[in-house]
Formats: structure tokens, sequence, C-alpha cells
């Protein structure tokens, strides 16, 4: 039986990536409206405004909630598989749960471009790290970690 207790690489993207992305979705803005108060140079007087939406708040909600909600099941299934033996690993969803984050994210940002702030290029750039690492989960079925033997393949294969 392949050692679980250790991690490859790929699962600590997901994870580290995964993880990282839903506090951008949730915690950083997405996207900043402001209007600046130091308008009285032309002879207006107006309080500033600021307004800030974060990843999972409209404009397109569902679209950075999905994304929200399949990035934490792949860290979930990751970290299930290696902290109990009675989990099966399910390394071929791992892809596929990053391509469906990455094109979440890129629809997210591409519905509305208007008054982007930081939070939308991180999340673009940890939905990459998020889809890299499930496809790098996926690559290293039945490979086993650097100073180990590859397992024989089962009788009958």
């Amino acid at each position: 039986m392949a050692d679980r207790s250790r991690w490859t690489p790929g699962e600590v993207i997901v994870v580290v990536a995964g993880l990282l992305l839903a506090g951008i979705l949730v915690l950083v803005p997405w996207h900043h409206y402001a209007l600046p108060g130091n308008l009285r140079q032309f002879g207006v007087a107006l309080p500033g405004f600021s307004y800030n939406r974060t990843g999972v708040q409209n404009p397109q909600a569902f679209l950075g909630s999905a994304a929200l909600v399949v990035a934490l099941a792949m860290v979930a299934q990751v970290a299930a598989t290696k902290l109990s033996d009675t989990v099966p690993a399910r390394e071929q969803l791992q892809p596929v749960g990053g391509a469906l984050v990455l094109g979440l994210v890129v629809a997210k940002l591409l519905a509305n471009r208007h008054f982007l702030a930081p939070g939308a290029w991180l999340a673009v750039l940890l939905a990459v790290g998020v889809a890299v690492g499930g496809y790098a989960v996926s690559q290293q079925v039945g490979t086993a970690p650097p100073g180990e033997p590859v397992p024989d393949d089962p009788p009958g294969s």
C-alpha cells in the first residue's frame, strides 16, 4: 500500500492555492468604486465615496461562489485522502475541478471588467495555481515519492 501521509507537490499546490483563493474570494475586493473627496480645487465640496465588492458578491456572485465551493471541495478531497485510509483517492477529478475553478474565475472577471481591484487579478493567478495543481495530482497517480521504488502493476493488468 502506498504511503498516503506523504504530500506530493501537486497536492501541496492544490491545498495552498485553493485555501488562498478562498480567502481572496471572500475577503479581498474584486471591484473598487471610488470618488475622491478632494474636488475643492474645482470649487466643488463633495464627501469622498468608496465602495468595495468581493468575489462572492455581485456582480455575478454565482460565479465567485461556485469557484469558492469547487476550490474548497478540491482541498477537502486532497486533505481527506491524506488523513484517512478509508477515503478513496479520486485524482482523476482534480484536473476537472481545477479547470472548472479557472473557468469560473475567468468568467467572473470577463463578465464585468470595470473597476477591477487587486483581488480579481490575485484570484486569476491562484485559480491558475489550482488548475496546475489539479493536473499535477492527476499525473502523479501510480508514481512513488523520490527515493522510493515504484510499486509493481497489480496482477492481471
